[in-house]
């Protein structure tokens, strides 16, 4: 493919024409790229001694006009405009075939300038679970099947990570106190079709008796992982896979392996980025509005020379509706709302375990029990460990008179704003519990 052909699908994109890209030129970028992603070793490597910066954003989730946003601020990939694009390309927004479309072709159009890392979500089980199996289908009805087929054989091929000049890793997840570069380095990374499910060997899917699950784990944790506060290293609770890695742990692993510092993304942060672990662990997100209009910047980094010092870029893409400034308190509401609803879910989902759990504490069937009680259910069914005393208000119903809880009242369809915004007087809450909810939006079971 040329730069035409690049410049000629952008335009195209840009112009939101209803006509869809035809599905023979869908199927070559998807066999050309693998072919050339056949190529690249689980790491990239960039360097910045020619190009002198390298540009690093985060998830997209079929977010084209953030993408159109960074090209048109940034400008267009090339060898001396490297860009890194870290996983997560799809599910989610409306336009995960056209993102992913267009890194494809900047990958082969710029094969010095594009670097693609994999992210959970490069995944045929997630795909199904969040929207881009629909997406394909509806946009390529007749052609859906053998397009998934050539788009996981896409994924199985991504890179893991990226290198830049061998001094800082790009990971999508993160990292655990078992995380090695070398090992992962030596993986043989096209097994994984999907990490949620046994990698694939010699075209037959593994069992439990003969998977290496300590090489699995090693995929598992850069893909999934989410920094915390404090030291240590757990298991991911919230998203069911990964962990949950400390500042003791960055630490060791930066220095085994002679690093400055980790660049991840997988999480929304309000401004687009975060840096925790002592300036240590970068958090860059690239999906503006992700949860609703003006719930967050959206923001890209670039490393600039071979100190490779950050410059934090933020945007928003704009909209014909709804507010484009919204107070600090507005947004908590509304990325807080997003992540209330999918716990909803997650709770309906358990319906009859919590029905039977909560049964064992009303022996006489008076539809009430504590708010103790209802704490302990939650956290025992849903094997979560959020602040259920906190989030009862807005998830279940309580008798004025007693302060019993109506159970029954758990399994709401949909929880109001106003609801949720009674919490907003609660800053405690979002300062102890918000971070911990709003991850809820990439979590295995209900992101």
């Amino acid at each position: 493919m040329q730069r035409k052909d690049l410049d000629h699908l952008i335009e195209s994109f840009r112009k939101k024409k209803q006509h869809r890209l035809h599905a023979k030129y869908v199927a070559g970028i998807l066999k050309n790229a693998c072919q050339q992603l056949k190529k690249l070793p689980n790491l990239n490597q960039v360097s910045t001694a020619i190009s002198k910066q390298v540009t690093v954003c985060g998830d997209l989730h079929g977010k084209l006009d953030d993408l159109l946003i960074i090209f048109h601020k940034n400008g267009l990939p090339s060898a001396e405009n490297p860009y890194v694009f870290n996983g997560d390309f799809v599910d989610r927004g409306r336009k995960g075939m056209e993102v992913f479309l267009l890194l494809l072709t900047c990958f082969l159009v710029f094969p010095d300038g594009v670097y693609l890392n994999r992210g959970n979500h490069e995944d045929h089980v997630m795909n199904t679970r969040y929207g881009f199996i629909r997406e394909v289908k509806l946009k390529y009805k007749h052609n859906a099947d053998r397009l998934l087929k050539l788009i996981e054989a896409v994924y199985r091929w991504l890179p893991l990570g990226t290198l830049v000049n061998n001094k800082v890793l790009i990971v999508h997840g993160g990292i655990s106190d078992a995380t090695d570069i070398q090992w992962l380095k030596t993986i043989d990374r096209h097994k994984y079709v999907s990490l949620l499910r046994p990698p694939v060997i010699d075209g037959v899917a593994s069992t439990s008796e003969n998977v290496n699950k300590l090489e699995w784990k090693q995929v598992f944790d850069i893909l999934w992982s989410d920094p915390q506060r404090g030291d240590g290293c757990v298991p991911n609770s919230l998203r069911g896979a990964g962990t949950y890695f400390g500042p003791d742990v960055t630490e060791s692993f930066l220095n085994k392996h002679g690093l400055l510092y980790l660049i991840r993304s997988h999480e929304c942060k309000p401004d687009g980025y975060e840096i925790t672990h002592g300036n240590k662990v970068i958090t860059i997100f690239s999906a503006s509005n992700y949860y609703e209009t003006g719930s967050n910047k959206g923001a890209y980094l670039k490393l600039v020379g071979t100190e490779l010092k950050t410059h934090f870029v933020q945007f928003m893409s704009s909209t014909k509706s709804g507010p484009s400034v919204l107070t600090f308190r507005q947004r908590v509401g509304l990325i807080e709302t997003s992540a209330i609803r999918e716990l909803t879910t997650k709770i309906n989902n358990s319906r009859n375990k919590l029905v039977q759990q909560f049964s064992t504490h009303d022996p006489e069937a008076k539809g009430v029990i504590t708010v103790t009680e209802w704490c302990d259910s939650m956290m025992q069914v849903t094997g979560l460990n959020l602040p259920w005393r906190m989030l009862r208000s807005k998830l279940a119903t309580t008798d004025p008179s007693t302060g019993l809880v109506h159970y029954m009242s758990t399994f709401q369809e949909n929880i109001t704003k106003r609801e949720v915004s009674k919490a907003l007087s609660y800053l405690s809450f979002f300062k102890t519990a918000c971070f911990n909810i709003s991850n809820m939006c990439n979590f295995s079971g209900f992101s």
